[in-house]
């Protein structure tokens, strides 16, 4: 083979290589549009979360439990989006990012407000699910709410 046909040659190897590098860098960038898609619609299939049995109130005291609630090895913060929880959230912040507190979200209507409280809460998890399950066992019925296997209050 001449030095041309080599230099030609070289030159559809490496065409041929960026072509490949292209398709690669295309097929990446798809599936993350993908996931981030999937992640959207998860997301949507999500909201609203409410739980009826609960409302927000302020000013609540302690309530001590009649028995310990079993398996339960950390304490969580109950919330919803109202101002109030978010005031909450705000003042207590320090304290469950400390004890690495669990935030359960029982009341939020949109993704939009889910990634507002995403940020407030400072890494901490925060969990959008239907509160009923907590008040059916401890008769809790409102939030915000600091909850522990002994109790619950503001």
């Amino acid at each position: 083979m001449g030095k041309d046909r080599i230099a030609e040659a070289q030159g559809v190897i490496r065409f041929d290589r960026m072509s490949e590098i292209a398709k690669k860098a295309e097929l990446e960038m798809n599936i993350k549009g993908d996931r981030q898609q999937l992640m959207d619609e998860a997301l949507a299939a999500i909201f609203p979360v409410v739980t009826p049995s609960m409302k927000p109130k302020s000013g609540m005291t302690y309530t001590k439990l009649a028995k310990p609630l079993e398996g339960m090895t950390s304490s969580l913060a109950i919330i919803g989006s109202d101002q109030y929880s978010m005031q909450w959230l705000d003042a207590n912040i320090k304290r469950f990012k400390r004890e690495n507190v669990t935030i359960m979200l029982v009341d939020v209507h949109s993704d939009e407000q889910y990634a507002n409280i995403l940020e407030r809460a400072q890494g901490l998890y925060v969990i959008p699910v239907s509160g009923q399950q907590i008040h059916d066992d401890t008769g809790l019925n409102y939030y915000p709410a600091y909850l522990t296997n002994l109790g619950f209050g503001q």
